[in-house]
């Protein structure tokens, strides 16, 4: 490898360091929300879905908190006006919250990323 190739992967390498966080496989994460108040709870790194969606719900701590996402990797909710949402799940942050402002600016306006969280085993 020439001094030039290794200036630009070692550049490269230090571009990409920490943007994506280490997944840990078979854990769940979960977000919850509330669609009078906007309250918004998640839950992360738990062996069953359902251990996940229970502590998103209990961190949301609104009356009508519901599960909207579950999720292996990541997930993102965005939220906008009267409390419209969407939501994703995939494999980065980055393609979660790009597809939940997507998803939330097919149902209202001025949507924004309220979550995002990914799953690191820690």
């Amino acid at each position: 490898m020439t001094n030039r190739s290794t200036v630009f992967l070692l550049c490269a390498l230090a571009l990409t360091a920490g943007t994506a966080p280490a997944m840990a496989d078979n854990l769940f994460g979960a977000i919850a929300f509330s669609s009078s108040t906007g309250k918004i709870g998640f839950g992360k790194n738990f062996a069953a879905k359902k251990e996940a969606s229970a502590e998103a719900v209990t961190q949301c701590a609104a009356g009508d908190c519901d599960t909207v996402v579950v999720f292996p990797a990541c997930g993102a909710v965005a939220v906008g006006d009267g409390y419209g949402y969407g939501f994703s799940a995939d494999s980065s942050i980055a393609k979660s919250e790009e597809t939940a402002l997507s998803n939330c600016t097919g149902y209202t306006a001025n949507c924004l990323i309220t979550m995002s969280v990914c799953n690191d085993g820690n």
